[in-house]
């Protein structure tokens, strides 16, 4: 499997938890974030599909800390990110955090 099908595959699992079950539906987005934080269009996907999620769950603080790292996606073009970061509130935007060992391998 590629990275970037294993990204796609993500957020196609995201999309099948909604409606069903929100926290197993950011799960899978944030593991589609540390895949595709590398490329500024999947970086950039990953914060929009966050935001819509925010939007759904009515989650307004995590609305807002996307609406503020959306701007932050252009740090992909520049290599400026931190490694296994998962893109939402719960964790700070610049910090770095381990990767899944599963994902391990589609990131190197």
């Amino acid at each position: 499997m590629t990275r970037e099908y294993a990204f796609w595959q993500e957020y196609q699992l995201a999309r099948a938890q909604r409606g069903f079950d929100p926290a197993a539906e950011l799960r899978h987005l944030e593991r589609a974030h540390i895949l595709g934080q590398r490329y500024f269009n999947e970086h950039l996907r990953s914060h929009l599909w966050m935001l819509a999620w925010a939007w759904r769950q009515r989650d307004w603080a995590e609305g807002l800390a996307q609406l503020l790292r959306i701007p932050g996606s252009l740090g992909s073009l520049l290599g400026l990110l931190p490694s296994g970061n998962p893109g939402t509130r719960r964790v700070g935007p610049l910090t770095p955090q381990d990767i899944p060992e599963d994902l391990q391998a589609l990131l190197k």
